[in-house]
């Protein structure tokens, strides 16, 4: 709401301004660029004469992004000054980027507002502008991919933006935006182009350019992606590798299984060999008599006969 009623108040007093044409506030220049560190005149012009310009009018700057008002510091920081009986002079010295925006001149007369027509001030640094491609994730179903190019250090009103695809030279459309919600925020460039999904699979590089201060800078997008039809050769490569990983995966488990199944079996048996007592005693005995036993082939009565002696 704050935003509006500004709004509204400096358009009621604009229009008021060129309905009474017995007093008539105009600003020069209209646009005018400074550096950071820098210093510009800005000239506030009445059609009756003024006595002095600190009680003649006050300086106002008005924030593009959040629409809010504030005075300007015309004691310590900034100077005004009269350059003639029907012009003020307001300097503004040590400018920041902060600094930029839509500076106003208000008077009072006849117990009416009046507001000039105003004057844009654009405070920019030395750095060269950068430009950077987004582009939003291609759906399959969907019938274009969307592009933005952000240009960042330069206000819109002194970038032109273009596209280029191959030959052709695209437009597309820009806006402007702001780096963050605080009043140091600063306004750069949005571009926005859509192109077909065909176009955006057969293109290997999209080109992004800005024209500012003589200069032109550009940046590109590389679309080195793979073709639909290799994509597609990659896909079913990729499935058949996924499965012989698999089948590859179950053999190595089934043969560890086993070898385990092998090793507890292996353990068991040498656990029996360890627990299992040796014998001793009678049972040995029996068997040593039994292997002092004498064994005789043929006939063993034939044999006994032989073994006994005669009793001649």
């Amino acid at each position: 709401m704050g935003t509006w009623m500004h709004c509204w108040t400096l358009c009621s007093c604009f229009l008021a301004s060129h309905t009474t044409h017995s007093f008539i506030v105009t600003q020069s220049p209209g646009l005018t660029h400074v550096s950071v560190g820098g210093s510009v005149e800005l000239r506030c012009i009445f059609e009756q004469t003024v006595d002095h310009c600190f009680s003649a009018a006050v300086w106002e700057r008005l924030n593009l992004r959040t629409g809010k008002l504030t005075p300007v510091d015309t004691i310590h920081q900034n100077s005004v000054r009269q350059n003639t009986d029907k012009t003020c002079v307001l300097t503004l010295k040590n400018l920041t980027k902060k600094d930029s925006g839509m500076y106003y001149c208000i008077s009072q007369y006849s117990k009416m507002v009046m507001i000039g027509n105003g004057t844009r001030v654009i405070v920019t640094d030395q750095s060269e502008a950068e430009l950077s491609i987004f582009f939003s994730a291609h759906e399959s179903d969907s019938p274009s991919v969307s592009l933005q190019c952000l240009v960042t250090g330069r206000v819109p009103s002194q970038v032109r933006v273009f596209w280029m695809i191959g030959e052709k030279v695209y437009s597309g459309w820009t806006e402007s935006a702001w780096t963050d919600n605080t009043d140091s925020a600063t306004e750069f460039t949005r571009a926005h182009l859509s192109v077909s999904a065909e176009e955006w699979h057969d293109v290997d590089e999209i080109h992004c350019f800005a024209e500012y201060d003589g200069k032109n800078i550009s940046t590109t997008l590389m679309r080195s992606g793979p073709k639909p039809e290799i994509f597609s050769l990659l896909v079913y490569a990729g499935c058949v590798a996924a499965l012989l990983t698999i089948l590859l995966t179950l053999l190595m488990s089934v043969g560890l299984y086993r070898d385990m199944l092998l090793t507890k079996k292996s353990r068991r048996l040498t656990r029996k060999d360890a627990h299992r007592k040796p014998s001793y005693g009678k049972p040995n005995t029996l068997r040593e008599e039994g292997s002092s036993v004498l064994c005789f082939s043929g006939d063993p009565i034939s044999q006994r006969q032989e073994v006994v002696p005669s009793k001649q």
